[in-house]
């Protein structure tokens, strides 16, 4: 299984395209995330929607807004609202800032991991 970050933004108006994907997929929606950044100096959460699986292809991506939303906040609040109509609960990690890492893409498999341990995410599968 193919898992994928994809960055819609940094949570201002991109906020509202995740929210539809939620709300235009329901049925595809596996976990809601809000990634608190272990920094004092970057209190901007990070909000994210880990979808099931495609089938085929066996693709799961998680849209991400990164590091952009203040909690608390209306965008934050809208966030739960769209957790409580969807009926899943908001899980809330404290995580590493990005800004630790040298690449954007090396931040993902950081957090892939960090999902991956916590059960979040079904752990790698290889096929030979």
């Amino acid at each position: 299984m193919m898992q994928r970050f994809i960055p819609l933004g940094n949570g201002y108006s991109d906020i509202y395209e995740l929210m539809y994907i939620g709300r235009a997929m329901p049925e595809r929606v596996r976990h809601m995330l809000v990634l608190h950044p272990f920094d004092e100096n970057n209190p901007e959460a990070s909000l994210a929607l880990v979808m099931k699986p495609t089938n085929p292809g066996n693709f799961q991506p998680i849209y991400i807004c990164l590091e952009g939303v203040p909690i608390p906040s209306k965008r934050y609040d809208l966030w739960r609202e769209l957790a409580d109509e969807l009926q899943h609960d908001v899980i809330e990690l404290t995580v590493s800032p990005s800004g630790k890492f040298s690449d954007q893409e090396i931040f993902f498999q950081h957090l892939i991991g960090i999902l991956r341990t916590n059960h979040y995410l079904p752990r790698l599968q290889r096929s030979f």
